[in-house]
């Protein structure tokens, strides 16, 4: 769990070394808000999805309460927005920012996961800012907790560590609580977590309040404040994953009394699975940077995406000293397919192969790093039996109506534009087919 702090980040000098090229990078951190690496992407999305939803939080009446669902591409930039969004809204609201793979199981996650980890990134953030929730509140859920599972081997087990004194002393009795420890529990996969879990799926409704009294006990310390979670990687889940916690269990979701913002997989906003995606949340979807027109060829540019994506480049890397070659940045936007993570990655690894043989990078740095990504692109669609969904993107500009079309816009092989809202493949998958035509 981490909170979103709004103090003005230090700023990193452009690289004027190979070496510092790959630094800056190759930082999968997204930016915080304020820092002077981000750059406005908006025009050449074609969207205002970010400034959008930011409005729209400003507009809430004190009534009302704003459950969101911030969707694009994985690699697009999202998570960088919300931390921008988070700190332009941070008067009228307190954000909590919550990675979900990182607090939880990266692979399955169920609303006993989410609920448990909210309560707990709640209690802690309220703790942090010297604003602890009642002490009998507290202890309450912890009864409870107790008491719903005393029946399972892992509280069993539990119990006995305490008694023993292994459990140790705490500086809060609630984070060394049972309830507390929990979360490490429900991280992975054990006998223990099922069994524990499928007690919790016998009280639903007791979950839900106790969640929400925690989060009506925080919002009063607020001083006026709204609290704004922001649960964040949730598009590296499985669709079906997330399908079933959003969207199946939206009833249970949807009743959580504070504002919410979620990061689904785009697939579930394109081809609904149980149920439409913005029928439960208000979806607000970002595009990929759009490099040329529909009818262009991949290493054509058309509109402001390419200049927008050097000035990306620009705030990392000092250009003129070690990427003095227009026809090498070109190449590389062109490769990135307006993917910002795509973009970053190419370039750490131009500046790798750099490295082994001189201060800036040319034309065959670039293309070693071209050719390493393609081998992995290629095996990924060979193992996976994508190349006719692929092509069919290629061809009409459209997502089939099959899960490989979907599978190839989650693993980021396919992008979604603006404008008319077109789609088409990865341009290094475009040379690969080609190669295969050949």
């Amino acid at each position: 769990m981490s909170t979103l702090v709004s103090a003005t980040p230090r700023a990193l000098a452009p690289a004027r070394t190979l070496s510092d090229v790959v630094h800056n990078c190759d930082q999968d951190d997204p930016l915080p808000s304020g820092d002077p690496r981000w750059q406005d992407l908006s025009e050449g999305r074609g969207d205002a999805a970010a400034e959008t939803l930011v409005q729209d939080l400003q507009a809430r009446q004190s009534e009302q309460i704003i459950h969101a669902a911030f969707v694009s591409h994985r690699g697009a930039g999202k998570s960088t927005e919300l931390r921008r969004i988070a700190g332009l809204v941070g008067e009228a609201y307190h954000p909590l920012y919550i990675e979900a793979t990182v607090e939880m199981d990266p692979i399955r996650i169920e609303s006993e996961d989410l609920l448990l980890n909210i309560a707990l990134a709640v209690e802690k953030e309220m703790r942090r800012i010297g604003k602890s929730l009642p002490a009998e509140l507290l202890r309450r859920v912890e009864q409870w907790f107790a008491d719903a599972i005393r029946s399972t081997k892992w509280a069993q087990g539990y119990d006995a560590n305490v008694a023993a004194g292994i459990e140790g002393k705490f500086e809060i009795p609630f984070l060394g609580s049972m309830f507390a420890q929990a979360k490490a529990l429900m991280r992975y996969e054990s006998e223990y977590r099922t069994e524990v879990k499928q007690v919790l799926k016998k009280f639903p409704g007791t979950l839900i309040q106790n969640v929400n009294d925690f989060l009506e006990a925080a919002q009063q310390e607020l001083g006026g404040r709204a609290l704004l979670l922001m649960i964040d990687n949730l598009d590296r889940y499985e669709p079906s994953v997330i399908d079933e916690l959003l969207v199946v269990g939206a009833d249970r979701i949807r009743s959580l009394r504070c504002n919410l913002i979620l990061t689904p997989p785009i697939s579930l906003l394109l081809q609904p699975r149980s149920a439409q995606l913005d029928a439960s949340y208000a979806c607000y979807d970002m595009f990929t940077v759009r490099l040329r027109r529909r009818d262009q060829r991949y290493d054509e540019f058309d509109g402001k995406g390419r200049d927008l994506l050097e000035q990306v480049l620009a705030k990392r890397i000092d250009l003129d000293v070690v990427m003095p070659d227009k026809e090498v940045r070109d190449r590389l936007i062109a490769a990135s397919g307006g993917g910002i993570r795509e973009l970053l990655d190419l370039v750490s690894w131009t500046a790798r192969f750099a490295r082994l043989g001189g201060e800036k990078i040319a034309e065959r740095d670039v293309e070693k790093a071209i050719a390493r990504r393609k081998q992995r692109l290629r095996d990924q669609i060979n193992v996976n039996g994508w190349w006719e969904a692929l092509g069919h993107i290629a061809e009409t500009k459209e997502v089939g109506d099959d899960d490989k079309s979907l599978a190839v816009l989650f693993h980021r092989l396919a992008f979604k534009y603006n404008g008319e809202g077109w789609y088409d493949v990865h341009p290094l998958v475009d040379e690969l087919m080609r190669e295969r035509r050949r």
